[in-house]
Formats: C-alpha cells, sequence, structure tokens
C-alpha cells in the first residue's frame, strides 16, 4: 500500500537506513523543486503489515515541452525489497492522478547500477529509455581516505602538483557557511556559464536549494581566493556518510589551476563532517572524447576514485501526448550533444 509521509523526520529515518542514498531524494530537495514551482508527493510504500518498503519523491514538473512525474534518484528501497513489485505499486497509485495532473509519462532516473536484470524490470513494466538523462548518471565517486597525505598519494601526479602549486603561489582556501556563499559564488558562475556556453540555474533556485539544505547543516560552500580576489567556489551538499559536489564555478587564472586545490580542501571538510564518500557528479563515458563533459571528466578523475554506472532515466508513457514531449526532447539531445 501507498501513503504521503507528512513529516522530514520519518522521510529520513527511512532513507538514511538505505544504501545508496542521495540529496535528490531528500526532504530537502523536494522543498526546494516546490519552491520552484513543482507539484510534490513524498510517498511511501509499505507492506500489509505496515512495514516500510520503499519511499518515493514525486515531482510533477510543468515544463513547456509536457508535464510530466519525476522520480528522482528513486525509489529508494530497503535491501531485498523488488524493485518490479515497488515500481507497480507506483504505476497503480500515480496512473489515476495523471489525467487531472496533466502528466504525460512517469519518469522514473532509478538509483540503480545499469545492468541487464535491472533494465529488464523497467522494460517488463512498459518503460521506456527517456530521451534525454535527469540528473547524474555516469558518476565519479571518492572513497576519503583517512589522511591527507593518503588522499594526495590517490591523486594522478599532475592534479597532485597542481594542489602543491597553488599552495606555494598563495591560493587561499576556505569553508564558508551556506548564507554566505551564493554572493561569492554567483559572479564566478555567470563568468563560469559565459566562458563555456551553458545555461545557468536560476539564482532563485539555488538560493532555495541553500536554504533548504542549511536547516540540517547538509550543504556548504568552499571559496579559493588569490590575491585577495574570488577565483572558484564550490558548492556541496551532504546526505548522510556522502557529499556531493554539484555546483562549481571558476575564472581563468594565469598560469595556476586554483580548482585542484579548493577540491582538496572540499574534500576534506567532508571527511571532517563524518563523511566516508565524496561524489564529483557527472563524467563523460570514456569511448566519447567529444562528450561535452570530457574535459571535467579529466579534471575529476585527477583525484582517484571510481566510477558507478547508474541506469538511464526510464519513461513510462501515460498519455497520446507523451510522443510530443518525446519528439520535443530527442532533438534537444541532437542538439546539446548528448
Amino acid at each position: 500500500m501507498i501513503r504521503e509521509v507528512t513529516s522530514r523526520e520519518a522521510w529520513d529515518e527511512f532513507v538514511l537506513a538505505q544504501a545508496p542514498n542521495t540529496f535528490l531524494h531528500t526532504w530537502e530537495w523536494g522543498q526546494s523543486q516546490q519552491a520552484d514551482g513543482e507539484g510534490l508527493q513524498y510517498l511511501g510504500i509499505f507492506s500489509d503489515a505496515g512495514e516500510q518498503l520503499a519511499a518515493a519523491l514525486v515531482l510533477t514538473i510543468h515544463a513547456k515541452r509536457g508535464i510530466h512525474y519525476l522520480i528522482p534518484h528513486g525509489p529508494t528501497m530497503a535491501a531485498g525489497v523488488d524493485p518490479a513489485e515497488v515500481l507497480a505499486e507506483l504505476i497503480a497509485y500515480l496512473q489515476p492522478l495523471a489525467a487531472a495532473d496533466g502528466a504525460l509519462a512517469l519518469r522514473v532516473a532509478p538509483l540503480l547500477e545499469s545492468t541487464d536484470a535491472s533494465q529488464a524490470v523497467f522494460k517488463e513494466l512498459g518503460f521506456k529509455p527517456a530521451p534525454l538523462h535527469v540528473h547524474a548518471e555516469l558518476t565519479w565517486v571518492l572513497d576519503i581516505p583517512q589522511s591527507d597525505d593518503a588522499l594526495l598519494d590517490g591523486m594522478r601526479k599532475t592534479t597532485r602538483h597542481a594542489v602543491k602549486k597553488a599552495m606555494n603561489d598563495g591560493v587561499a582556501t576556505s569553508i564558508i557557511p551556506a548564507s554566505e556563499i551564493l554572493d561569492r559564488f554567483w559572479p564566478l558562475y555567470e563568468g563560469t556559464g559565459s566562458r563555456h556556453g551553458f545555461v545557468l540555474y536560476p539564482r532563485e533556485l539555488i538560493a532555495e536549494q541553500l536554504t533548504q539544505f542549511a536547516d540540517n547543516d547538509r550543504v556548504f560552500g568552499a571559496v579559493a581566493q588569490h590575491g585577495g580576489k574570488d577565483v572558484a567556489a564550490a558548492i556541496v551538499f551532504q546526505y548522510g556518510q556522502t557529499c556531493f559536489y554539484y555546483h562549481g564555478a571558476s575564472i581563468q587564472v594565469e598560469r595556476m589551476s586554483p580548482t585542484q586545490l579548493l577540491q582538496f580542501e572540499a574534500i576534506r571538510e567532508a571527511r571532517r563532517r563524518g563523511a566516508t564518500t565524496y561524489n564529483f557528479w557527472g563524467i563523460a563515458p570514456d569511448d566519447q572524447p567529444n562528450h561535452p563533459f570530457a574535459g571535467i571528466t579529466v579534471f575529476k578523475k585527477g583525484f582517484g576514485g571510481h566510477a558507478i554506472d547508474y541506469m538511464h532515466a526510464q519513461d513510462l508513457p501515460l498519455a497520446f501526448g507523451y510522443k510530443r514531449l518525446w519528439l520535443i526532447e530527442q532533438w534537444r539531445r541532437w542538439r546539446r550533444g548528448f
């Protein structure tokens, strides 16, 4: 059976107890998306005996190309629970609501590793691969070592050199609270967007994310300065024992790269906060050298770690209008190159 979860405490009690988990399936993420105008449901899936089996944060995305439900990096399931049973219950619950909500599809971005078995579960339920990825699917993860020396030793030689050179060149790093990071991050972010030609997240949306995650001290900022001037910044979210590098920005500094030192400091802060894993977020596949993320992938892999390949987002069409949504997103995928 499915019923709504009405408190953050009850939501966290279940979701934090599962592995893996993600900041995209937190109470805070749902609240920040709702503040941005999206619909929101916190759903718990329970056995007949009342034991919670899974949790699903369901967003109603009001996109111009078509309204659809989205479950970001979820649903979160207890160990041993059959994903097919959880998904079938969610489909049965959401299908009757789709007409009233105007939802054309149920889109699930699963936190399941991409295997033949996991793909078969979705295919048998009528899902098809979404035209676009929603969130990071191929991610780069570092198990945080217990000492700075071990962290440095695990880096690629060029990354380690860049960290030490930035130190010697007078780059200073600091960890700052969520209440202060946005004013320092935003000018760098605008410059990064102009330099690389990507669309920025709205300032109001990032501000809301910071507000929500700051409530339980689940976000921090890191800033690098050179000559008294901010040259790089990062916003890192934490959920449980994992910290996620989600927003980053920098300016070009001649003969110096402050971003490696900035990440070194962010990883050290994650360790101080009790995290055991640092998630660098999305990377490009090895066989796509022209992928837009190819450059940042080289940077992230320089710190050591390993890749986790999660399933591509899956769509279950719920209305005839899904075909239009699919065509528009296919065109967008072609235009942006991935």
